[in-house]
Formats: C-alpha cells, sequence, structure tokens
C-alpha cells in the first residue's frame, strides 16, 4: 500500500490536489495532507509516506526546512515540490535536497502523473532492490554454516601454507571467525559409536538424521555448559568437530571435563554412545591440521581401549573364564558344557583380549576379532562336532556384519551373542545329551582334579547317585568312573608337552595321589606311559 502526504498551506489548493485527482489510479491508496510544515514533519514522523508533494513557501516552517527535517529523520521516499515561483534560487536548493520533481503552479493533471508515475517506479524499484539484497542475506545467512563448514574442513585437512595466510584470515574475518587467528587452539572430535549398525525408531535408522540430531544435541550442551569461544561442525568422516579458543593455553583446563558430560548428555537425549578424541595440546590455526590428526588418533584409541583398565577387575574375577578366551579348545568346552552365563563371563574378559592383541585402530580391532570367531567356530567343528557351517560358506556375512561396530563395547556385546548362539546350537546338536548329563559334565571339566564322587556329583546336579550312574551309561556309553578318568588321562596327554612339570607332579595335577597307580590308567587308555608318551612326541625330560 503507497501512502502520499500532501502539504499546502492554501486550503482549496490542498484539498483538490488531495480529492481531485486520481490516485488510485497511480498506485495509492492512503492520502493524507497538512497545511504547514511544522505539522507535516509531525505527521511523516508517525506514518512515514512513501511520497510527499508540498509546496515552498509556507509559514512557520518552509517547504525547504521541512525537506531538510524529512532527510534528518532518514526520509527515504519521494518528493515532489509544487510551487509558484520559477525562481532558480529555490528549485537548485530542493534539487539539491533530493527532490524527486519541481513543477510549478498552476500543474495540470497530466504534469502531476508523470511525476507521480515516475516517483511511484523508484520507490518500486528501490523495494526491489532492498527485497533482493534482503534475500541474499537470508540466502548467506542460511548457507553460512555450510560455508562455514567447508572453510573449517579445508583448515584441519590440509597442512597449513604460509602463502594463502591473506585469503585464509579475510575469508574467516568474513565468516565471523576471525578469532582463530587469534587464539590458542584445541579440537575435540566427536564420533557417534558404531554409527553403520544405528537403527533406532526415531530416526528410523537414517543416518544423516541421527548425525544432524547428535550436532544439535552437542550445540545445546556446549550452550548449557555456556562454553565461551568455539566453533562446531561436520568432518568428512561424519564425526562432529569442536575447536576451542583461549587467550592462553590454560583456558583449557576443563576441557576434558566439559567434553565428557557432553558425551554424557547427549547419549542420555538419544540413547545412543557419543565417543571424543582431544588433541594432545593447543596449538595456532597454523598447527590446526595436525591437533586434528592428534584429535583423531585420541578418539580411534578411546575406541579400540574402551573402558580403562582400572574398571576391568569386575570383569575378569573368575580367571578360568579370561583364560578360555586365549585357548579355543576351553573356549569351546565351555560354550558346550556352560550355562549362557558362563559364556556372558567369559566374554565379559574381552577387552583383555583385545588387549594382547595391542591394535592401533577401530579397523584392526574388527579384523582381529573376525579372524579370532573364525578360529573359535572353526575349534568347534573339530572338537565338539559343531555342525552349522553358514559361517565358513560366506564369511563375509560376518564381517560386514562385524564392520558395522566400530568400538571396544560394541564388538564385545556382537562377540557375545555370536557365542551364545554358537554354544546354544552346539548343545542342540551334542548327541542330545540330558541337561542333567551336560551339568554333571561341566562339573567333571572344571573340578576333574578333586576328590570327585559320584554321590558328590550327584548331589549338585539334584539326582540321586543309581539314577546319575543309569544316565551316564545311557548318554556316554561310560559309566561315572570310567567318564571322570577319561577327562583326566585327556588333561594329563595335555599336561606331558610342558616340560616343566615330571610325571608324578602331573599325576598330582589330575587328581591322583598315587603316580603308579596314575601310570597304569594312563597306559590302559593311551598304550603307553606317560614318559613314553612324552618321549613319543618329541619331548626329552631331563
Amino acid at each position: 500500500m503507497m501512502r502520499v502526504l500532501v502539504v499546502d498551506d492554501e486550503k482549496e489548493i490542498r484539498k483538490g490536489l488531495v480529492t481531485q485527482l486520481p490516485w488510485s489510479e497511480w498506485g495509492v491508496q492512503d492520502i493524507m495532507d497538512a497545511d504547514d510544515g511544522d505539522t507535516a514533519l509531525e505527521l511523516a514522523k508517525r506514518c512515514r509516506p512513501d511520497l510527499v508533494v508540498t509546496d515552498i513557501r509556507m509559514p512557520r516552517m518552509s517547504g525547504l526546512q521541512f525537506i531538510e527535517g524529512l532527510r534528518r529523520e532518514q526520509f527515504d521516499g519521494s518528493v515532489i515540490v509544487i510551487s509558484g515561483y520559477d525562481d532558480f534560487h529555490y528549485a537548485k536548493e530542493a534539487f539539491k535536497l533530493g527532490v524527486s520533481d519541481y513543477l510549478l503552479k498552476p500543474v495540470s493533471k497530466d504534469e502531476l502523473a508523470k511525476a507521480v508515475a515516475v516517483s511511484v517506479q523508484r520507490m518500486r524499484d528501490r523495494l526491489a532492490y532492498e527485497q533482493g539484497r534482503n534475500l541474499l542475506q537470508q540466502g548467506f545467512e542460511f548457507a553460512l554454516p555450510k560455508i562455514r563448514e567447508e572453510a573449517l574442513r579445508e583448515l584441519i585437512e590440509r597442512p597449513y601454507r604460509d602463502a594463502q595466510t591473506l585469503r585464509i584470515e579475510h575469508k574467516l574475518k568474513q565468516l565471523k571467525l576471525g578469532w582463530l587467528f587469534r587464539s590458542q587452539l584445541r579440537p575435540v572430535v566427536f564420533g557417534v559409536d558404531s554409527l553403520k549398525a544405528f537403527a533406532g525408531s526415531e530416526f528410523s535408522g537414517d543416518p544423516e538424521a541421527l548425525l544432524s540430531a547428535v550436532g544439535e544435541a552437542i550445540e545445546q550442551s556446549l550452550e548449557e555448559h555456556a562454553a565461551d569461544r568455539y566453533v562446531l561442525f561436520l568432518s568428512k568422516a561424519d564425526d562432529w568437530v569442536a575447536v576451542f579458543g583461549s587467550d592462553e593455553g590454560a583456558g583449557f583446563a576443563k576441557l576434558e571435563e566439559l567434553t565428557r558430560a557432553i558425551c554424557a548428555d547427549v547419549g542420555e537425549r538419544l540413547h545412543i554412545r557419543l565417543t571424543r578424541g582431544c588433541a594432545e595440546g593447543p596449538g595456532t590455526v597454523r598447527q590446526l591440521h595436525e591437533l586434528y590428526r592428534s584429535a583423531l588418533e585420541a578418539l580411534a584409541q578411546r575406541k579400540v581401549r574402551g573402558a580403562p583398565e582400572e574398571e576391568w577387575d569386575a570383569y575378569d574375577a573368575n580367571e578360568r573364564m579370561f583364560e578360555a578366551l586365549f585357548d579355543p579348545k576351553a573356549l569351546v568346552e565351555l560354550m558346550k558344557y556352560g550355562s549362557q552365563q558362563d559364556v556372558r563371563d567369559a566374554a565379559a574378559c574381552f577387552p583383555r583380549l583385545v588387549k594382547s592383541w595391542n591394535v592401533q585402530h577401530p579397523k584392526d580391532l574388527q579384523q582381529r576379532a573376525f579372524e579370532w570367531l573364525l578360529d573359535v567356530f572353526r575349534t568347534a567343528q573339530r572338537t565338539a562336532g559343531w555342525k552349522e557351517t553358514s559361517w565358513e560358506k560366506n564369511p563375509i556375512v560376518l564381517w560386514e556384519h562385524l564392520e558395522r561396530f566400530d568400538t571396544l563395547e560394541s564388538l564385545q556385546e556382537q562377540v557375545t551373542d555370536q557365542l551364545l548362539k554358537a554354544s546354544d546350537s552346539i548343545k542342540v546338536q551334542s548327541d542330545s545329551r540330558s541337561q542333567i548329563v551336560h551339568e554333571a559334565m561341566r562339573i567333571i571339566q572344571q573340578r576333574y582334579h578333586e576328590n570327585l564322587t559320584l554321590q558328590s556329583v550327584s548331589e549338585q546336579v539334584h539326582v540321586t547317585p543309581v539314577w546319575l550312574s543309569k544316565l551316564f551309561k545311557k548318554e556316554t556309553e561310560m559309566n561315572f568312573l570310567e567318564c571322570i578318568t577319561d577327562v583326566r588321562m585327556q588333561k594329563a596327554a595335555e599336561l606331558l608337552s610342558d616340560l616343566n612339570h615330571k610325571v608324578y607332579q602331573i599325576s598330582y595335577l589330575v587328581g591322583y595321589q598315587d603316580p603308579v597307580h596314575f601310570s597304569k590308567l594312563f597306559k590302559r587308555k593311551y598304550g603307553c606311559t606317560p614318559q613314553e608318551y612324552r618321549n613319543s612326541r618329541g619331548n626329552q625330560h631331563e
């Protein structure tokens, strides 16, 4: 809607201009009038007209003084002067003040129409220019995060070159990041654990939506913790990078505490795990590439190490479970005869196994976990008669599954799940032995070196000795004594490969206090004495 203000001290002329001209045809919907400059100036302040049509000579405040007052009030509309005087002095002063046109009375309708048309077009051109400029500004502000992201990615992913200092500094100032050149910097990389495996219902399995939500949550957490000087952006590797700035390196004293709190906040809000890696120390913008590489290494180490070693005590209270992870055969026995809780207890020691691998990167951890599982499965086929072969025919399926999990904790969960599934499958395929015999065999496997009796074992499996004996004979084709003797002889044969143990010591270790009786039983099983068995395998005891 266009507004016009008509100013003239002669009432007839003023009313004629307001009522006798086809303003609506010229695009004008609102017409105001005033009889002197003072009144007109106050009206213009309140209503902000788009076009002013004014006389020159008026009482108290002249038309020229009125126009000067408009300019002082930052009036940006058009002004048409209508005067009965053709004195060049007045016209010259009026045009100095920026009027659009200077018309002499009596003014004709056509003459005024042309002047108004020019003013309206100027106003439309100005409005279009301002709208275009606003759109450009809005577009720039909308694109600003992306432009910042690209500029910051360039800084962290490429070594700094002094020849580009002026260009980089100018660009960062334009992006309101000039403080990067004046500050000590320390980047922190935040990585979503196992992003490829994420299938949260809130994001419908959409990693991009999750990453966006993570960025918003990190930003919100930074604001809540009153973080001062920082910039947050997404790297090409889909990690969120926060570059913190401080006037002095000592300003990062609480950075570790801050980033730990951010990971906890984001994890709680989005029900994910967020791991962070901090650069080893602060540096300048010229060192940002090296600082970023340092933060990436720290992130990889956190993903590979998992929980601090001081927290491992809860995992390996049972040393036998821990040792089973290093011996595929012992682990398979545990999977065959042990309970699901036994398998979980063994898998809880996985971090200690990983430490022995000395891996430095999540990809290496995934590869070693894959190879270790294949070794366990092959052993299960060989020693436990496991008939499952899908993993062997198409191992890439197992690899692609594990490759989606890039932290120690998430891989530990997957390893535990694989072991539990294999354990269930082995038990289903292991000659249909009853749960009672399974439990009795587990006790024998664990405590063969003790003075086990049919009575003591039957009490632990909650059946009578007679019934347990019958079950053993039916399902193993051996009686209880033959079964425990067979287990002891197998363990003795394994121990004979260790020259640190003498034959009589092995006798004690497998539960026999009489070495002579032990030797007779061993010869009955293997057709030779323990010493002959040791020698036949190329081991000569001193």
